[in-house]
């Protein structure tokens, strides 16, 4: 499996997108996606997650996603849903 900065996986409805590839060592490095409120937009987190190559794959802890399918503009408009409803439930 080859994996390129950029590139975007999901675990559950998070995702996060590969910053750096360290496949030399063993570690991943990703921003995780959140949605902007303010501006309604997905932006990069500025923060790092880290994983191991063991948890990334097919039915693994994170799957990677074709950068190519037009289907993960539709998943990610699955953040904006799940922290608008995150809203909703907080102001209720």
């Amino acid at each position: 499996m080859e994996l390129k900065e950029g590139d975007i996986l999901q675990s559950g409805l998070i995702f996060y997108r590969v910053y750096m590839d360290n496949s030399g060592k063993g570690d991943i490095v990703m921003n995780k996606i959140i949605h902007n409120p303010k501006n309604d937009k997905l932006q990069i987190y500025h923060d790092y997650t880290f994983t191991n190559w063991t948890e990334v794959g097919d039915g693994k802890i994170y799957n990677i996603l074709d950068s190519d399918n037009k289907d993960i503009v539709l998943k990610l408009e699955l953040i904006k849903r799940k922290y608008k409803l995150q809203k909703l439930n907080n102001v209720n």
